[in-house]
């Protein structure tokens, strides 16, 4: 498996040890999607002067990278560290984001698309089996 490190020079982007805590904790989180907010309060314990412009300025130069993924949810900015193409599950009663497979291939999909694909989100919105439960109780 590719360290940060490795996966930060891969990429092209100096490694900085800002850059390595912050994507160091969301590859530590699979399948969190995590607010600036989140992340900035997280590496605020490690290193008590970041700046929160800082770790914003970083989380762009991530998923401008390709390194995270960027989602928009209800205009909130969330990041995870799944890149692949998946689908994003949200749950209207609860507000919980799953995270689930795509089988089979969105080439077609992508083969289509008349320009350069930057980021791709599939979200879809529910009410999700915990608070089904709940509500039939």
């Amino acid at each position: 498996m590719e360290t940060v490190e490795q996966t930060l020079k891969g990429s092209g982007m100096k490694v900085t040890p800002q850059r390595v805590m912050l994507l160091k904790y969301i590859m530590e989180n699979p399948g969190a999607h995590l607010s600036a907010e989140d992340i900035h309060e997280h590496v605020k314990s490690i290193a008590p002067n970041i700046p929160a412009a800082t770790v914003y300025n970083i989380l762009k130069a991530l998923s401008d990278k390709g390194i995270i993924n960027f989602i928009e949810l209800d205009g909130k900015a969330l990041y995870e560290s799944r890149t692949d193409p998946h689908i994003n599950f949200q749950c209207l009663s609860c507000g919980s984001i799953e995270d689930y497979e795509i089988s089979g291939s969105v080439e077609p999909i992508l083969n289509n698309v008349r320009g350069i694909i930057t980021n791709s989100t599939i979200l879809l919105k529910g009410i999700c089996s915990e608070c089904t439960k709940t509500a039939k109780q």
